[in-house]
């Protein structure tokens, strides 16, 4: 019988440059590699760490067409201390006295920390299910990410003036890729022009929409219906308190440091940039609380529509 044939759940310790993936069966307690993830059809749920690199995303797609029911690990910051957390068990289960970073070691620290969310309740905080719109539009952002940042640095060192070249490639480019993205949302979001308009975008600002696309991407909507107090959070929009750091140092001993998805927070600057550019604002960039204002009026937008 082959390998997950009558079992559950897998989870993969994603690697990239061709190398093989690890994986871990609790059902059987068994680690095995796979090359590809598509050869994990067997499995009803995947788990993936946060190594969702361009190459993957075909066969995320595939998986997901399927019917399979995907998941990634949402928290890699935490990934020293869960590795220390869990260092006994994993000690236990390998056999070995001392045990350092290991691939298979994290796919098992991937369960342990699937096992401690369900008898919590909280699995959601540590793992989120990618969906198709995940699958069509983040490797399209990963792209237009890319390019943006390359382009900024070309036109840096022309400002330096080390001649680069490249720049009208990497416009044209960076054009090209916003122009599917916006095709692409337009067909995963039947109402997504309805959102655009609602918040005084037009059809022809591809930065704005790309930065609305990024962000409906990276809210989850509609699968995930969005709070504005989780939303600041997660674009790093929040202000802790004097106290709330002290509270945090004296708990861990550490300097207190805002944990959110830097990537989430350039789409909403571009969408936030692009309003207040229509509006006639002078305040470019935009600053936090320009952001907090279009990230609450979105959200109070998608509310009305679902």
């Amino acid at each position: 019988m082959p390998i997950g044939e009558d079992s559950k759940r897998v989870f993969v310790d994603t690697a990239w440059n061709r190398k093989p993936h690890a994986c871990y069966d609790p059902k059987i307690d068994k680690f095995f590699e796979v090359k590809r993830l598509t050869d994990l059809k067997h499995y009803d749920e995947l788990y993936l760490d946060s190594l969702l690199f361009l190459g993957i995303w075909s066969e995320l797609r595939k998986l997901i067409a399927d019917g399979h029911k995907v998941h990634y690990f949402t928290r890699p910051w935490t990934w020293r201390k869960l590795r220390k957390r869990f260092m006994h068990d994993l000690t236990k289960r390998l056999g070995v006295r001392d045990v350092k970073k290991t691939d298979y070691g994290d796919a098992y620290i991937l369960w342990k920390v699937h096992e401690m969310g369900a008898l919590k309740g909280d699995t959601h905080k540590w793992f989120r299910r990618l969906t198709m719109i995940d699958v069509e539009l983040r490797p399209l952002l990963i792209k237009e990410r890319v390019y943006r940042r390359w382009l900024k640095k070309t036109r840096q060192y022309e400002d330096l003036g080390i001649d680069m070249g490249g720049e009208n490639f990497l416009k044209h480019m960076l054009e090209e890729t916003r122009k599917t993205i916006v095709v692409k949302a337009r067909k995963l979001w039947p109402g997504f022009l309805e959102i655009a308009n609602r918040l005084g975008l037009s059809e022809d600002d591809l930065g704005g929409l790309t930065g609305l696309a990024g962000t409906l991407v990276f809210l989850g909507w509609p699968l995930r219906r969005p709070s504005m107090h989780k939303a600041l959070r997660y674009f790093g929009l929040f202000r802790p308190s004097k106290e709330a750091k002290m509270r945090f140092m004296e708990r861990t001993g550490k300097k207190f440091r805002k944990r959110y998805s830097g990537a989430a927070r350039e789409y909403l600057n571009a969408m936030t940039a692009a309003l207040l550019t229509k509006e006639g604002w002078e305040y470019l960039p935009p600053r936090a609380k320009d952001e907090a204002r279009v990230l609450r009026k979105l959200i109070d937008t998608l509310n009305a529509l679902t």
